[in-house]
């Protein structure tokens, strides 16, 4: 059965998740969450796009990106998955495929949903038992908009300027928000149990 092509639009908004193969622990290894945060920080320097939210866990990651051209999506994804590969295979000696299968792409149509995949991004170590507490947990965006704490790799959810009229009752309320569970968790859920990722 052939794959279904990506869905590729200018200035789209994509939630991007990938995997290691057999949930392989990518990232926890000595320097790995470091290296991609560092090719983080080059892939934006390297293609047009924002990084509005971001979760990296042990075995995978969630990217919520925004591209200027749909058409650099493949290639922003084949450079960090690519180079994180090559750092990792000379780092621990690893053979064999890193990634299970392609990375995923959802297209998020509706600008409402920012937050949504926002906050579904950001508790993924607290649904994973990994923290007690949301900002605990150093490799995600959390700490940025409920803390204020500076990170570069951030461009602002533009929905996050909607939470209040200031720097303290945005961080309140974004923390209020995260720590309910919300509704695009289950159909994130549900779309990654029949894609079988």
């Amino acid at each position: 059965m052939p794959r279904k092509p990506r869905q590729l639009v200018d200035d789209g908004y994509y939630h991007l998740i990938a995997r290691g193969n057999n949930r392989l622990f990518l990232f926890a290894v000595p320097g790995g969450f470091e290296t991609f945060t560092t090719l983080l920080a080059t892939a934006k320097a390297k293609y047009a796009w924002n990084l509005c939210h971001y979760c990296l866990m042990s075995n995978h990651l969630h990217l919520l990106g925004q591209v200027a051209q749909g058409v650099t999506l493949p290639k922003l994804m084949q450079f960090l998955l690519f180079e994180y590969s090559r750092w990792y295979r000379k780092t621990t000696g690893y053979s064999g495929h890193l990634w299970q299968g392609r990375y995923k792409s959802p297209l998020i149509d509706r600008e409402s949903y920012l937050l949504e995949c926002g906050r579904y991004i950001e508790r993924n170590p607290l649904r994973a038992g990994l923290v007690e507490r949301t900002e605990d947990y150093p490799w995600s965006s959390y700490r940025h908009y409920a803390l204020g704490e500076p990170n570069p790799l951030v461009d602002e959810d533009p929905y996050y300027a909607t939470l209040g009229p200031d720097a303290p009752t945005r961080q309140q309320r974004y923390q209020d928000f995260v720590r309910l569970e919300g509704p695009y968790d289950r159909l994130v859920d549900d779309a990654l149990v029949e894609a079988h990722f």
